[in-house]
């Protein structure tokens, strides 16, 4: 899908630098997926605890 963006010069140079992307696209998509799973954990973590019925689940030992 192409969008036109406004974005900071210096912001988009300094992703791609860190990130080591190839190109601006993938860079906004890593920043993109990146949000979207800090939104995931964030949901999750959220719940955490949140449903009293439930039992503690067991965990095996290795």
């Amino acid at each position: 899908m192409r969008t036109t963006l406004d974005l900071d010069h210096d912001l988009v140079k300094k992703a791609l630098s860190e990130t080591g992307a190839r190109s601006k696209t993938e860079v906004i998509e890593m920043g993109l997926r990146s949000l979207l799973e800090r939104q995931a954990r964030l949901r999750l973590k959220a719940l955490f605890g949140s449903d009293r019925r439930l039992r503690e689940v067991r965990r095996r030992r290795a």
